[in-house]
């Protein structure tokens, strides 16, 4: 990977949450609310460190996989840590309502479906978030000692990129802003998943993947 592709992810990694909290705090009447922080956290979490972290794997800038891991580890510990910011922002939003899984239990009734799929989805990508920062770690100990496990921890990675991105689409269509905006946070969430899973070419991806079998 050279430097031009280092420079993508970075640009495709920041983009995403820049658009986010432009949007959000534009049309904030007040910055203290925990919703408005919500996305804003989630997008750095998914759409950046975590994006990132993948480029720390994959990248030949930082040297050989014993530099570049602590680099990962740190940039999805950071992704992590947000998530759960993101997470707790928007459970402090919802615990007056209360409403959870698109539903609310004061008016006992469902929410319009992509609420509803916006709120199960989350929870499956911050349930798979926390088992990917798990096997993580155990995987770094058992390296260590010079054992493999978890060979699908890359896959997942990307899956959850991928789901992630979904997330957000489903998001822009929730949120009030103008249509152009929605696409315009919609194609860079959309850019900055699909850079992370891509990113290397194939046949690099291969070699990467065989190494670690």
């Amino acid at each position: 990977m050279g430097l031009a592709v280092d420079a993508l992810f970075f640009i495709v990694a920041f983009a995403t949450p820049v658009a986010v909290s432009i949007g959000m705090i534009s049309k904030a009447d007040d910055l203290s609310k925990s919703f408005t922080w919500h996305p804003i956290l989630m997008s750095l979490a998914f759409s950046c460190f975590m994006v990132l972290g993948r480029w720390a794997y994959v990248t030949d800038s930082i040297g050989d996989k014993a530099q570049q891991r602590p680099v990962h580890r740190a940039l999805m510990v950071l992704a992590l840590l947000f998530a759960i910011g993101g997470y707790v922002a928007i459970f402090m939003a919802h615990i007056k309502t209360p409403t959870f899984f698109g539903y609310d239990f004061a008016k006992h009734s469902w929410k319009v479906a992509p609420r509803v799929i916006h709120d199960f989805l989350g929870y499956g990508v911050l349930l798979l978030t926390l088992t990917q920062a798990s096997m993580g770690l155990q995987k770094l100990a058992k390296l260590q000692s010079g054992v493999k496990i978890f060979t699908f921890h890359g896959q997942l990675g990307k899956l959850i990129l991928l789901l992630a991105a979904i997330q957000i689409l489903v998001a822009c269509y929730l949120w009030i802003w103008s249509t152009g905006y929605k696409v315009l946070v919609a194609v860079l969430a959309v850019g900055a998943a699909l850079c992370g899973t891509l990113f290397p070419h194939m046949a690099q991806e291969r070699q990467l993947l065989s190494s670690r079998a």
